[in-house]
């Protein structure tokens, strides 16, 4: 079955590519009509233009390399159907929200990518599991009753359409939509259900984690970004994705967790797309956005072979000595990690420079260049740490498992690595061929200079020795974990309310909760009932002597 999916994405992932370029300086809108009964009726539009085409196909691709490394990955799992079936409706809700130009389609795109991602974090079923579900899908939930409100909005208008953004000025509306998409982007405060939710299967966090999900309200905000406009250089939106990116990639450094080490890295790199954004350099960001899904896929599936090959091990310090084992999951995983470094002529290279050399025009403060720099600096450094002192120079554990007779495992990531070096390329050419930026040389390889220099920085701070409560202190996300969840338990249990409603919630809304209700209510109604009565007797006795009264005298 996962061959037959597989293979379905992978042939829709060309006919995309194809309908890109044929559409690439157009686009083809599909509207239909339904009346819902009354004077109500709605129109559904699907779009298809060079940012859905394009940033769809690569969904499709990552979809039909996640799908067959699945296959070997959870090989063996009672449940692995439902676990392709739920990650095929992830696939499916995530094409709605990219080709839906009507908020009625965005809203069941990104209710479903919601809901199934809370199903894909749970799928191993353990304490670990639940917590991290929970935690990701009441996080999102913040954001979803904003993106409720909108739909209650829209609805009152009776029209879902985009254009109503442009019939007059609706902020309230524009303010609730931005807010969605921070917290499905993990934008800081929002950022602790990023990392929790690496309890989910690899494969699910190389295509939900780093392609799809957390890309979703980047996406929305590129989608309408005429709209979103009001934040242009906003100074609030500027702090919140810069503090993202910064924290993040410090945090990165001190992580000891390798999926935690890539999650981290997928916040830094949302930072940077929602940073550019705030400068006004959408088309940046949606470059940077589709480079970005494909080698950090391929990061995030390179590190679920070192899993495999240690049996679920997923410290860095039991890592090592894979050149010799696996020289081709370490070739790679080398590929996407210098990638995400910004090493030159790979994709990531093309998409940071533009953004470098788009933020070196923008005429910020330099307060934020200080903080954007290191924050690039940290990338490079963590994404050193994990190639060098976590899989290259040590070998501290042995290797358990070996793929070396899983040729269509090998076969798909070779496709994915060869677009993940192309891409940038591909991309570049297409869509930025005739924007002309004028620099000093000196700014052309600042992203060069920077990405050595940080390799120097690397081996100071791995020099430095650092106390237990400053370790403690970052792996806790600065607090975030707590500020997110248990901080706030201390109130249920000022106001007295801990013990029902945490302990004897099952019994108090259960058959306890309505026996007793029914008591209490029955008591009422007998007194209810006597009372009544006699109140029928007084007025029936008042109109009896209105009638004597009346006819008798």
């Amino acid at each position: 079955m996962m061959y037959y999916i597989s293979f379905f994405f992978f042939v829709f992932h060309l006919v995309s590519l194809l309908l890109l370029f044929m559409f690439f300086d157009s686009g083809v809108f599909f509207t239909f009509c339904f009346s819902l009964g009354g004077s109500f009726s709605m129109d559904y539009t699907f779009v298809f233009d060079k940012y859905s085409l394009g940033f769809s196909s690569f969904v499709l691709l990552i979809s039909s390399v996640v799908f067959l490394y699945s296959g070997f990955y959870l090989s063996g799992d009672k449940t692995f159907y439902r676990y392709l079936y739920i990650l095929f409706f992830f696939v499916l809700s995530m094409l709605m929200l990219i080709f839906s130009m009507n908020f009625f389609g965005i809203m069941l795109g990104w209710d479903g990518l919601g809901l199934v991602s809370f199903l894909l974090v749970i799928y191993y079923g353990n304490f670990s599991s639940l917590r991290s579900g929970i935690l990701t899908v009441l996080t999102n939930r913040f954001g979803d009753m904003m993106m409720i409100l909108s739909f209650f909005y829209f609805f009152s208008l009776g029209y879902f359409g985009e254009s109503v953004f442009y019939l007059g000025d609706f902020s309230i509306l524009m303010f609730l939509l931005f807010f969605s998409a921070m917290t499905k982007s993990a934008q800081l405060p929002f950022s602790a259900w990023l990392p929790a939710a690496m309890a989910a299967p690899t494969p699910v966090s190389s295509l939900v984690h780093s392609s799809t999900l957390v890309t979703a309200g980047v996406y929305l905000m590129i989608r309408f970004y005429e709209v979103f406009s009001f934040l242009l250089n906003s100074f609030a939106f500027s702090v919140f994705s810069l503090m993202t990116m910064f924290f993040s990639g410090l945090l990165a450094f001190f992580e000891m967790d390798m999926k935690k080490v890539v999650a981290m890295s997928t916040l830094s790199q949302l930072g940077v797309m929602m940073f550019s954004i705030s400068l006004g350099e959408w088309v940046f960001c949606y470059f940077h956005m589709v480079c970005h899904a494909l080698f950090k896929s391929l990061l995030f599936l390179s590190c679920g072979g070192f899993i495999s090959f240690s049996l679920g091990g997923q410290d860095l310090r039991s890592k090592g000595g894979y050149i010799f084992s696996s020289p081709f999951f370490l070739s790679v995983f080398s590929f996407s990690s210098l990638s995400l470094c910004g090493f030159p002529f790979l994709s990531g290279f093309f998409s940071k420079d533009h953004i470098l050399e788009g933020i070196m025009s923008g005429g910020l403060m330099v307060v934020f260049y200080l903080f954007f720099y290191a924050s690039c600096m940290f990338t490079v450094i963590y994404s050193f740490r994990l190639f060098f002192w976590g899989l290259f120079f040590f070998c501290n554990s042995s290797v358990y498992v070996s793929f070396s007779s899983f040729k269509e495992v090998y076969l798909s990531m070779l496709v994915l690595s060869f677009w993940s070096v192309v891409s940038g390329g591909f991309f570049g050419f297409m869509m930025m061929f005739d924007n002309y930026m004028y620099m000093f040389s000196m700014l052309k390889v600042l992203t060069i200079m920077l990405m050595f220099f940080s390799i120097v920085v690397y081996f100071v701070m791995n020099k430095i020795k650092y106390s237990l409560g400053m370790k403690m202190f970052f792996s806790d996300l600065f607090y975030m974990f707590w500020f997110s969840g248990s901080g706030f338990s201390w109130i249920s249990s000022i106001f007295g309310v801990f013990s029902t409603w945490e302990l004897l919630w099952v019994e108090m809304m259960g058959p306890k909760g309505i026996s007793s209700s029914i008591e209490g209510s029955s008591s009422y109604l007998v007194s209810v009932d006597s009372f009544f009565y006699k109140m029928i007797y007084v007025f029936v006795g008042i109109f009896l002597m209105y009638l004597m009264y009346k006819y008798c005298f």
